[in-house]
């Protein structure tokens, strides 16, 4: 099942993931549709050998990381339920948690939601719905990343930095 658009807090309980490296503008709006659909948000923070293991190397440790997102949620979503773990494998609770309804990805991510569906489906759980964040450009209009902010190439926001303008 795959949607682009959704209803408000249509769901119970919806999960979503990431490195969330340099908690930027597209990070921000992944979390902010999470809240907007769900009643209850699973935030899955990719662990530093999780993040290594798939070739990334987050510039910010993982406690960094975590507590970026706890301060971004408590701020910006303080009356909503929500919890964080640390991600160790691509789907956390997504894969076994028959209380998740729908998955929030991007198109980066959105193979990876779908084929959580098949693990699903062999573990005789209902199929979760799969809710498409387009990608966040920076004003270059190329997608902000945190590549791109490690690079120094633009800052949080997408706004490009001067020697790249």
């Amino acid at each position: 099942m795959y949607e682009e658009r959704h209803s408000p807090r249509r769901f119970k309980v919806v999960a979503l993931g990431g490195t969330f490296d340099f908690l930027h503008k597209g990070h921000r709006a992944l979390l902010d549709e999470g809240f907007e659909i769900g009643r209850k948000v699973l935030i899955g923070v990719v662990s530093d050998a999780f993040a290594h293991s798939l070739g990334k190397f987050p510039e910010q440790p993982y406690n960094v990381r975590f507590a970026n997102v706890v301060r971004y949620v408590a701020q910006r979503h303080p009356r909503h339920r929500f919890r964080l773990f640390q991600l160790d494998d691509h789907y956390g609770p997504l894969a076994s948690d028959p209380s998740v309804e729908a998955v929030v990805v991007t198109p980066d991510s959105f193979d990876r939601g779908m084929a959580a569906n098949l693990i699903r489906q062999k573990s005789g759980l209902k199929p979760v719905h799969v809710v498409l964040v387009p990608l966040v450009l920076a004003e270059d209009g190329v997608r902000i990343s945190s590549t791109r902010i490690r690079l120094r190439q633009i800052d949080r926001e997408g706004r490009l930095l001067p020697r790249y303008r």
